[in-house]
């Protein structure tokens, strides 16, 4: 029989993450990435032809090169929120992630700490994850990167091997998010901590441990690619420098107040304290995502979700010794009261227009001052913008798809948009581009002021099109 504690910590779970989809349900940011519309299409792609695509199918510079996206389950389910609901759907989904999340994240640290504690650490997680609530798959695979990791540190807690049963957690994430790497690495740092673990039986802890991380890493084989889908995230980090994502990946910026920075800073004061003593593989593992969150704003979300789950048991020992389960009252009304609220925020969410800058509106709008037959020609864009321009029916020239398109053909495209004059010319012509789209601002738009031949289009919304006065020779 479940013991009343329990049922109270489950309830607690759950008004957790009620509140934290009801109040993340009306995130504009949740739409603040074009490339979520290119992942739309290509659920849609997937939907329609009820297969994965082998090349890519959108942009006319990359048509006939081998692509398959490793997020396709992502994708999938995207294009089944927005065909079920627009876009509101694909808000509600990406709230729906990020409450349970939160909810999973809750129900691991209320095992070391207590209650003031753990939403403590589950709130600063989710605000040192905050930049990276966008509805992209990556949010998708935050349920999934809280039930792993958790289910290995509650396993290190109980001086066993992680169980089996999250190995179906894994053959979900891998196909939604390269994300999974963090996954597969985690096991094996864990198990060198168990090997040092004072009073250990090294040989059976070894074996317990190198059996999961080998059935681990067995089951990451289930995706499209096999073997290539494994080591994509790998490829990926080595294409950073030269990526046109590149500013989701750009290094930590401290010239003004982020969360990160508060989360770096309270660290450093506990461990300045003396009231916080960390085994040495926690302070390795902390040590390596401070790094990587420095490194590259995206790993923001490890920091924060993994980080809290790492040391929550050092945390519980040395601040709250003796920790006991405080009982609490009326949980069945409160949690009740709770799933009504989130029910209200939902239909709320249903009623309220949403703004045309996030729902993709002005874009399309603006887009429509192009003449149908010259959407249908060849376009030189910026990268960003490629997302939106595939879901209105427009193959780029590029989009945020670095792996796609190769370091060179990125390379070209850079020095074509940034001020090179000369290759500015070679692409118009090399690619017969008849019109072109980019934020005001940019330096390539002076370059088209002045480039003979062209005349400005329309500047809209924040946007500079320019065509082509007669077609290239």
């Amino acid at each position: 029989m479940r013991s009343r504690q329990t049922v109270r910590d489950d309830a607690g779970v759950l008004i957790a993450g009620c509140l934290v989809f009801t109040l993340t349900l009306f995130l504009p940011s949740f739409l603040n990435d074009g490339d979520t519309l290119w992942q739309i299409r290509t659920g849609d792609w997937i939907l329609d032809h009820h297969a994965i695509p082998l090349t890519d199918p959108f942009s006319f510079t990359a048509g006939s090169r081998p692509w398959a996206p490793l997020e396709w389950l992502a994708d999938t389910i995207m294009a089944l929120a927005h065909r079920a609901a627009g876009l509101r759907g694909i808000m509600v989904l990406a709230a729906t992630a990020t409450g349970l999340t939160a909810a999973i994240l809750l129900h691991h640290l209320l095992r070391f700490l207590p209650a003031a504690y753990a939403v403590t650490a589950m709130i600063l997680a989710l605000a040192n994850a905050a930049p990276s609530m966008l509805a992209r798959p990556h949010l998708l695979a935050w349920p999934c990167l809280a039930l792993w990791c958790g289910g290995l540190i509650a396993a290190r807690a109980d001086r066993t091997a992680p169980s089996f049963w999250l190995l179906p957690v894994m053959v979900l994430w891998i196909n939604l998010h390269g994300s999974f790497m963090a996954g597969l690495l985690l096991p094996g740092a864990l198990m060198i901590e168990a090997l040092f673990d004072p009073g250990a039986h090294r040989r059976p802890v070894f074996i317990g441990w190198a059996r999961f991380i080998l059935a681990a890493w067995t089951v990451a084989l289930i995706n499209p690619t096999f073997s290539q889908g494994v080591v994509y995230p790998i490829r990926i980090l080595a294409m950073v420098a030269g990526s046109v994502g590149a500013g989701e990946w750009a290094p930590a910026d401290f010239s003004r107040a982020s969360p990160l920075e508060m989360v770096i800073l309270g660290g450093l004061a506990l461990g300045f304290s003396g009231k916080v003593v960390l085994p040495p593989m926690r302070i390795l593992l902390l040590l390596g995502l401070i790094h990587a969150a420095l490194t590259h704003g995206r790993n923001d979300q490890l920091l924060g979700i993994v980080g809290v789950l790492i040391l929550a048991e050092p945390l519980g020992t040395s601040l709250a010794p003796g920790y006991a389960r405080a009982s609490g009252a009326a949980w069945r009304s409160l949690t009740t009261g709770v799933a009504a609220l989130a029910c209200v925020a939902l239909a709320i969410r249903f009623a309220i227009p949403l703004d045309p800058q996030h729902s993709g509106a002005a874009f399309a709008s603006t887009l429509d001052t192009v003449p149908v037959s010259l959407r249908a020609r060849p376009v030189l864009n910026e990268p960003l913008l490629g997302g939106p321009l595939i879901f209105n029916g427009v193959r780029p020239f590029i989009d945020s798809r670095a792996d796609l398109y190769g370091p060179d053909f990125v390379t070209q495209y850079d020095r074509a948009v940034e001020g090179d004059r000369e290759e500015l010319h070679r692409v118009l012509d090399d690619y017969r581009i008849e019109w072109t789209i980019f934020p005001s601002g940019r330096l390539v738009i002076g370059a088209m002021d002045d480039m003979p031949g062209w005349r400005r289009l329309t500047t809209s919304d924040g946007l500079v099109i320019h065509a082509r006065n007669q077609p290239p020779r």
